[in-house]
């Protein structure tokens, strides 16, 4: 299965600790060329709301199919994995979402 930026998958996601994982929803954020190596960047997505600055809002209208709750993207719980440990697609970001999420990305490391 191929996947592509802006999708959004569902992946086992790592506690900080790497002690374990739970499957939830994650945002594709690498392209092609890396998915060549195997390996997929991803960007966690939660449906609990922080409030430090952190989190990317996701609207409805902001996916091609919505999320069962409301989400956000905790744009620092960034990390590569396996793409064969991904799941399934259950949605994809529209352009415009996706690239205001990279900026706030960008922003947050520059």
């Amino acid at each position: 299965m191929s996947f592509k930026k802006g999708d959004i998958v569902v992946i086992p996601v790592p506690f900080t600790d790497n002690a374990s994982a739970k499957i939830r929803p994650a945002i594709v954020l690498s392209n092609a060329e890396v998915h060549a190596t195997g390996d997929v960047l991803v960007a966690q997505i939660t449906s609990k709301i922080h409030n430090d600055n952190l989190s990317f809002t996701l609207l409805a209208t902001d996916m091609t199919v919505a999320l069962r709750k409301q989400s956000y993207v905790r744009i620092h719980k960034l990390f590569v994995l396996e793409e064969r440990l991904i799941d399934k697609k259950v949605s994809e970001l529209v352009p415009s979402a996706y690239s205001q999420l990279v900026d706030r990305i960008r922003a947050l490391i520059s």
